[in-house]
This record gives structure tokens, C-alpha cells and sequence, in this order.
């Protein structure tokens, strides 16, 4: 499904792909989500999102596309039978347009005309990833800028920026369980939180999992092997610290290269090497580790309520809920063992289902004592 999440300040549109097969609206599987181009100027990000989409859409066919390799096909097969992927290639359009057209503009900003004077100027414009709401802004001019002449300019507000707001928008509807952000610049994996003096769950699956899948990973086509990091130098609101945050989601930033590939052979060998992280990603979900269920009222209808585990400590007041319009919620787990499920509705007691998981997927189903009201979802 083909859906206009936004527009840019410059009236460009901000496209998402839905994939998956028998797509419903709205649908009730668990979403991932994978984005490209919060920076204009890192066009192979866009590359490796549409590289997904290819592959996706290619296995959603009826006849599989025809994969001259099986098993990928039923990889890719389960992928879109049991996941919602939400694709956005291009989150900064104005951004990778001027990388494409004026050579005078930032190569990382969208285009906001940050002095209103009518034109687009080469300092104008904000850094998406550095709009987020979460911490906006909190390290002061450490981890963003405040001056708008700044690559690193935060904007004048957390998620100012039409581009944000629409992927604010999406994230508030369909609560991802996990999300790649595409970039360029080196090659590494980081695990939220990146900002400094946030302080991960504990234990943090965000960081076990990344680790894992840079160990599978083959060395990156520009010589590099792929480590997993907290963060390459100071920053504050990100994509994927917001997605943490305010959602639980386990939200990766893959530096997908060292530098613009040379020629079209290395570009395709970078894709190909770098399309790995998001299946790893997906496999490590559907094979487990990981808990999924829903939490409806007495009457059958789905309730937003808070969801914890016991046994993973949150340590910056995080509260993560179920998906409103179908009481879901499904998370990764560190590793084997019992776990406590624990909801919260206001004026209830806590519902609470102890499970035993290994390498498997365990499902939860908590029923509230009571019926409440429907509620206005996203």
C-alpha cells in the first residue's frame, strides 16, 4: 500500500510502502519499519531501502517472483505472511534533491528557510536527525546546534519539521517493533540510547541483538567489518532514540558505508552486504527469542495499557502501551527464560502472565475485568 505520509517544506512528498502479503487496513501483525535519507547527501541509503522493497515485493508475488534461490524466497515469504514493513526510502526529499540540483545547499538538511527571506539559502535548512523530540536539544551544542547556519541544526522546536512530524505520525499509529535508519559514513551498527546520560534497559536486548547480527555480517565490500557501537560522536534527538523511548522499539542506525561507491559493481556489492542487517533483524523476531500478544476487555475490544516485563529494568521513565486499535504489543527478548508480563490499565489491578520461552516466540493474552469505552486511536 502506497501511502503519502507528508509533505516536505518544499511541497515534496514523503512516501512509505506497507508490505505485506494479503495487506489488510488496518492490519494486525507486529510492524517493522526501515528508512533511508534523514540526510540529502547519503543517496545510497535510499538504494538500500529500495533494494528491500524489491526483494519484498518480489516474494509477495504469487508465484514468489520466481527466486532462483528457494530458501531466500521462504525467507522472504515469512517475512511479508507474518510482519507489516513500512519502507521509506526518502525521509528528506528537499534534502536529496539539492544534493542532486544546488550544489550551494548542505548536503544533510532538509529545506526549511531558516530566515525567511524567500529563498533557500546554502546554510539553510535543519538536520532531521536531530529533530526527535526525545532529549531534543539536551546536550546543548554538543550533540545539535542551535544555529541555524549549522549542518547540525536542530530546528527551532523538537519535530518542527513536516518531515518528522509525518514519521512521528506513522510511528504514533502502528508502534514499530523494530526500525532500521539507513545512513552513510562508516560502517557500524548503533543501539539506542546514543545520547550520552541515557541509560539503556536492563538487561538490553537493543545491544545483544545488534551484536549478533554484526557477528553474522561478511566483511563490508569497503574493507571494514561491522562493529556495534552506542554512538560515533555526541548526538541528541535521534530517530531511534525517540523509538526507544517512546515505544520500546528496537530501533537500529546502520552506517551502510564508508564513503559513495566508486563504481556501480561496488555500489551493488555494498547493498547487497548491507540488506543482511534488516533480515537478521526480522529473523531474530520471528525465530525468538520474543514475546507478542494483545490485552483486550471483558467484552473482547482492544485496551491501551502499559506493558513491562518484570525482568528488563527501564531506568528513564518509559512507558511503553498497546497498540490502540488492536491491544498488541510485541517485543524482543535478551535471551531464554521466564518472564513476567505485567499490563496497567488506570482503575484496575495490574494483569500479570509468567511465561517460559526458549528459542521460540510465546504468546500473552490478558483480559481486563471489565469493559471500557472505545477508544480514538491514531
Amino acid at each position: 500500500r502506497l501511502v503519502r505520509l507528508g509533505d516536505s517544506h518544499q511541497g515534496r512528498p514523503v512516501w512509505a510502502l506497507a508490505i505485506g502479503r494479503n495487506l489488510r487496513d488496518p492490519d494486525d501483525r507486529p510492524v517493522v519499519s526501515l528508512n533511508g535519507a534523514h540526510h540529502g547527501g547519503e543517496l545510497l541509503s535510499v538504494e538500500i531501502v529500495l533494494d528491500a522493497i524489491e526483494l519484498l515485493l518480489t516474494a509477495a508475488a504469487p508465484d514468489g517472483g520466481g527466486a532462483a534461490d528457494p530458501a531466500l524466497a521462504r525467507r522472504l515469504g515469512r517475512f511479508v505472511d507474518e510482519l507489516v514493513i513500512w519502507a521509506v526510502p526518502m525521509v528528506n526529499p528537499d534534502g536529496v534533491w539539492a544534493v542532486l540540483n544546488d550544489s550551494k545547499r548542505s548536503d544533510r538538511k532538509n529545506g526549511r528557510d531558516n530566515n525567511g527571506d524567500g529563498r533557500i539559502d546554502g546554510r539553510d535548512g535543519v538536520d532531521l536527525n536531530r529533530n526527535y523530540p526525545y532529549r531534543w536539544g539536551s546536550l546543548g551544542q554538543k550533540g545539535s546546534s542551535s544555529s541555524g547556519s549549522s549542518d547540525y541544526y536542530r530546528g527551532p522546536a523538537a519535530a518542527s519539521e513536516p518531515e518528522v512530524q509525518a514519521l512521528v505520525r506513522l510511528y504514533d499509529s502502528e508502534h514499530p517493533l523494530a526500525s532500521v535508519s539507513f545512513h552513510t559514513g562508516t560502517v557500524a551498527i548503533l543501539t539506542p540510547y546514543t545520547i550520552a546520560g541515557a541509560t539503556s534497559p536492563t538487561p538490553d536486548e537493543a545491544w545483544l541483538v545488534a551484536e549478533r547480527i554484526s557477528a553474522q555480517l561478511p566483511r563490508h565490500p569497503q574493507d571494514r567489518p561491522f562493529v556495534t557501537r552506542r554512538n560515533l560522536y555526541p548526538v541528541d534527538g535521534t530517530d531511534q532514540d525517540y523509538l526507544r523511548h517512546q515505544f520500546g522499539t528496537l530501533a537500529l542506525l546502520v552506517e551502510s558505508a564508508r564513503r559513495p561507491a566508486a563504481s556501480t559493481s561496488e555500489r551493488l556489492a555494498i547493498v547487497r552486504a548491507v540488506r543482511r542487517t534488516w533480515m537478521l533483524l526480522f529473523d531474530r523476531y520471528l525465530d525468538g527469542p520474543a514475546v507478542s500478544g494483545r490485552v483486550v476487555d471483558a467484552g473482547g475490544q482492544p485496551v491501551v495499557a502499559q506493558i513491562s516485563i518484570d525482568e528488563i529494568k527501564t531506568h528513564e521513565g518509559e512507558q511503553w502501551f498497546t497498540r490502540c486499535r488492536d491491544g498488541r504489543f510485541d517485543r524482543y527478548l535478551p535471551r531464554p527464560g521466564r518472564y513476567t508480563v505485567r499490563a496497567q490499565v488506570p482503575g484496575y489491578p495490574p494483569l500479570t502472565q509468567t511465561i517460559e520461552v526458549e528459542k521460540s516466540r510465546a504468546r500473552v493474552e490478558l483480559t481486563l475485568p471489565g469493559r471500557l469505552p472505545a477508544a480514538t486511536c491514531p
